[in-house]
């Protein structure tokens, strides 16, 4: 096939971004793909790109956060009418990416989710009890998410507008990803040393995981059938990878759901993938493949 990937972007996560799109494009053109590569930097995709990206049989998008994987870019593209791009569509890219949208839409489907709200104005004392934890509404990554311990942290933050603040969950953090119709092998994830923020997302050996997570098979079988509903419930299609976290009690809550996983060599969703027998060169062509059918019609 002849395929495009798109990468970069201008968000906060365009470094990773890149290293997703570079292993994308290499792995791509070891399977026997014809691979060009465009670096979006933000805004109107050019005219000379849309041309060749309609032509492509298959549009890799390898974008994290920003218009890349809310929902903007995906609009520009359909509306062109290229449909061929791998990923959700632009409704489900953009639910998915508002975090208080997502929680509200998969709670609906009987999915536990923290509890939390969305600051309206920067807020001198916290609405929730302490620990808690603020992030910003949209993006990934975990850039900008804190674990506020105590006023002292909270006066030192100074939430603003727009924040999500959330109860703190205690337990187990694990992902859930879904390819096709199918959830892959849970993954379990155990950061070293501190929350699995961006750093200890994309440093190697800053965080353990494992993978199939050590649960006992209806616990495992919970957890895909929670991130299969999810899926559902958020219109997503094709990929995508669902976090969960545990409370105290250890009941799994629904965190977010990422319509455009890492594909970095840290990245969790080509782990699950490589538990089922799937190689990383062998998951992007399963991907692309499935944004390629949607041209062929």
């Amino acid at each position: 096939m002849q395929i495009m990937v798109l990468y970069g972007g201008d968000s906060d996560e365009r470094e990773v971004s890149l290293r997703s799109g570079m292993r994308v494009s290499i792995a791509l053109a070891e399977r026997g793909h014809r691979v060009q590569r465009y670096d979006h930097t933000g805004g109107a995709l050019p005219v000379e790109v849309l041309r060749r990206a309609a032509e492509a049989d298959a549009l890799f998008l390898a974008f994290h956060g920003g218009e890349g994987e809310n929902g903007c870019l995906q609009a520009r593209l359909t509306s062109c009418g290229i449909l061929h791009y791998t990923g959700s569509c632009p409704v489900g890219a953009a639910m998915a990416m508002a975090k208080d949208v997502a929680k509200r839409l998969v709670a609906e489907r009987g999915v536990p989710v923290a509890k939390g709200m969305i600051l309206r104005k920067k807020a001198a004392q916290c609405p929730l009890p302490y620990p808690c934890v603020i992030k910003p509404r949209t993006g990934g990554s975990s850039i900008g998410l804190r674990v506020i311990k105590g006023v002292e942290d909270w006066q030192k933050v100074a939430p603003f507008e727009g924040v999500l603040c959330e109860t703190y969950l205690p337990g187990r953090e694990f992902t859930v990803g879904i390819l096709g119709t199918k959830a892959l092998p849970v993954v379990e994830i155990r950061p070293r040393g501190g929350p699995y923020d961006y750093r200890r997302k994309y440093t190697a050996g800053a965080s353990e995981e494992l993978c199939p997570a050590p649960l006992s098979e209806s616990r495992t079988h919970a957890l895909q059938e929670m991130a299969l509903r999810a899926f559902e419930a958020l219109e997503l299609r094709d990929y995508a990878r669902i976090d969960f976290r545990e409370d105290g009690d250890g009941v799994p809550h629904f965190l977010e759901a990422n319509t455009l996983p890492g594909m970095t060599a840290t990245s969790l969703f080509p782990l699950a993938a490589q538990a089922v027998g799937l190689s990383f060169s062998e998951l992007c062509e399963k991907m692309a493949v499935m944004a390629a059918k949607r041209k062929r019609g």
